[in-house]
């Protein structure tokens, strides 16, 4: 530990210098990321959530008797940050700001838009409150990008409403067209056995008269039922649209900021990696230094050779006084061996 204790003291300029060099370096490059981001963010209230979810979510628990119910804001947040998780989201977010003719030059568009991703933030803040914010060099930027992405996906949101109200409507169309077949047939059936058959009727034919007229009925009541569920498919669909809006309510709506804002964790990395960076490379300075200095640096290493040695060439080693010039350990060890007058010990023994 002494060898490397030494070598530091050596090299002391050089570490006051790296360290100095990065931490100016660190301190410049945090202030830039701080000073040269802009966050804009919108606040969302979410009223109601999807039973749908919540059993999914429910069933998906670890604890099977303890279900962990999904609140409204959670399961927004959570289908918020899924589509953030798409490329088809957020190119369509993209188009509709200025950063398109950037996207479209862009040499590697997956990564343009994995950069884009991570700069997006969803965090549910309460049960029915959600916030989605966005960080951008620029302040306009920042306001682009998160206007577009709440209104694209609320028109995700209510294409896929109307899409489940159209796969309905389309169900209830085709079997309304078979059933408008089987009662056409069924009456065409009853009108031909009326031509083929003059009153009176037998028992027999009375009886025949009656079934099919019966399958005539049902087959009409069908086609009425189609008929007023599909009405009422429409005016669900209607309504879903209609009551999508007070569902999910934007109560703060992005604004274009013109104080910096959102980059202060950011910052705070840059400047811990370059300090992280500073400590490694003085670490790897002394290592280094001290593995090429020569065999002999310290009194650690004068123990080291061995006291037959050590007692052979040099019977001492005088500690340096305050106030004399800087002296190598080289050159100090030299003139304590090649002294001309021997040490006192040296002449009790003769």
């Amino acid at each position: 530990m002494q060898r490397y204790v030494y070598t530091a003291r050596n090299y002391l300029w050089a570490i006051v210098a790296v360290v100095a060099v990065l931490a100016v370096s660190g301190s410049a490059a945090a202030y830039t990321e701080y000073s040269g981001t802009f966050e804009s963010s919108a606040t969302i209230w979410v009223q109601r959530n999807s039973q749908e979810l919540l059993q999914v979510h429910a069933v998906m628990t670890d604890v099977p008797s303890v279900p962990n119910f999904l609140t409204p804001g959670s399961e927004y947040a959570e289908a918020f940050g899924q589509l953030v998780q798409t490329q088809a989201f957020l190119i369509e977010v993209v188009d509709r700001t200025s950063l398109k003719a950037d996207l479209a030059t862009a040499r590697d568009p997956l990564t343009y838009v994995d950069d884009i991703r991570k700069r997006f933030k969803v965090q549910a803040l309460g049960t029915n409150l959600v916030r989605v914010s966005f960080r951008a060099p620029a302040p306009t930027i920042a306001f682009e990008m998160v206007a577009a992405a709440v209104a694209v996906r609320d028109e995700r949101a209510a294409s896929a409403s109307i899409a489940s109200a159209s796969v309905t409507s389309t169900l209830y169309s085709k079997e309304f067209e078979l059933a408008q077949q089987k009662s056409a047939r069924a009456q065409q059936d009853l009108d031909e056995f009326n031509s083929l058959h003059a009153a009176p009727l037998n028992a027999a034919d009375s009886y025949r008269q009656q079934q099919l007229r019966t399958s005539s009925d049902l087959a009409q009541a069908r086609v009425d039922d189609l008929r007023a569920a599909i009405d009422r498919a429409a005016i669900v669909a209607t309504l879903l649209q209609l009551g999508q809006s007070t569902d999910v309510q934007v109560i703060d709506a992005p604004q274009v900021q013109q104080q910096p804002s959102g980059g202060l964790r950011q910052a705070v990395l840059v400047f811990g990696v370059m300090m992280v960076g500073a400590v490694t490379l003085v670490a790897l300075l002394i290592i280094v230094g001290t593995l090429l200095t020569a065999s002999v640096a310290s009194e650690a290493d004068l123990e080291r050779l061995g006291a037959p040695i050590v007692a052979a060439s040099i019977p001492q080693v005088r500690a340096r006084r305050r106030g004399r010039g800087k002296r190598d350990l080289r050159g100090a060890l030299a003139a304590l061996t090649f002294d001309s007058e021997p040490p006192k010990a040296m002449k009790g023994a003769a």
